[in-house]
């Protein structure tokens, strides 16, 4: 017994050392918890400011805080979205050359650049707002010398004004945009494979090289539009006005556009491949120079 007593003793002695690293460990864990909740307060607190500068605070102090506590992204996101929600609602009513306010594009632009496997059930709701002539808000990833484009897939723009916005590069993948207003907006590289597009208006926009696979668009306006060299194999375009639309080297391959109006579409150069005309209006005014038609229905021969 003599012997192993100090056995017990150091074993006695490593418990209690271990004991302690734990409970400190608990500490440092709550004082951080603590920590992420005071800053969280601040910052909402900041959002109810008079004063943009402080409200732009707030909103950069959120963004810091989802970086630092992906947990909290969920909560984060769907408070930005409603700040936005609450403060782009008829903003820009009877003005054409208005901007969205500084706080606005801050939060959106803190929105786009966000991480989206992260969002969980964060609610990415911004039907109905009025955003025109929104900002440019991609990065500059210097890593891979190239633009990194803004990050909504999925999200919900019905009925939304998104007239002369710049979304250039951007990740729609999938997003809501029945009814959204487009015109003359930027989207030249965007994706916006599978977003429902259905009689939203997007005439007079830039959208070349952009991925419109599989869009819901039936009684769009793509009046003006230059989709030039756009891929939009198996897009849903039945009664969609394509007019004066600009579609050499476009990707169109399994489209549908039963009953479109194509009155002096340029297709030169396009794969129409399997495409769909039947009832297509004023065809005859149409270019269809050096198309690609195997397959197509409803053309002339």
């Amino acid at each position: 017994m003599a012997l192993s007593l100090p056995g017990i003793a150091s074993l006695a002695a490593l418990l209690f050392t271990w004991a302690s690293v734990e409970q400190s460990g608990e500490r440092l864990q709550i004082a951080e918890q603590g920590q992420v909740t005071g800053r969280f307060n601040a910052a909402v607190g900041s959002l109810a400011s008079p004063a943009v500068d402080v409200r732009l605070g707030g909103i950069y102090g959120l963004e810091r805080l989802m970086r630092d506590s992906p947990p909290d992204q969920p909560t984060i996101v769907s408070l930005l979205t409603a700040y936005v929600r609450e403060h782009a609602r008829g903003r820009v009513a009877g003005s054409a050359d208005a901007h969205p306010a500084a706080d606005v594009q801050g939060a959106m632009t803190v929105l786009a650049n966000r991480d989206p496997a992260r969002d969980g059930r964060g609610d990415f709701n911004l039907r109905g707002v009025r955003l025109h002539h929104l900002g440019y808000m991609g990065m500059w990833d210097r890593a891979r010398q190239r633009v990194i484009g803004i990050n909504f897939p999925e999200a919900d723009f019905t009925s939304a004004d998104l007239s002369d916005a710049d979304l250039e590069h951007a990740r729609l993948t999938g997003a809501g945009m029945a009814g959204t207003a487009l015109q003359e907006a930027t989207l030249n590289e965007a994706q916006l494979a599978d977003a429902d597009l259905t009689h939203a208006d997007l005439a007079r926009s830039q959208i070349r090289r952009a991925d419109l696979r599989r869009i819901q668009a039936a009684g769009a306006h793509f009046d003006d539009t230059n989709l030039n060299g756009s891929e939009m194999e198996d897009a849903d375009l039945q009664r969609a006005s394509l007019v004066r639309a600009s579609l050499p080297g476009a990707i169109l391959r399994g489209a549908d556009l039963r009953q479109a109006d194509l009155r002096d579409a340029d297709f030169t150069g396009a794969d129409l491949t399997g495409a769909d005309f039947t009832g297509a209006k004023n065809l005859s005014t149409a270019n269809f120079d050096r198309t690609v038609r195997k397959d197509t229905r409803g053309l002339p021969a």
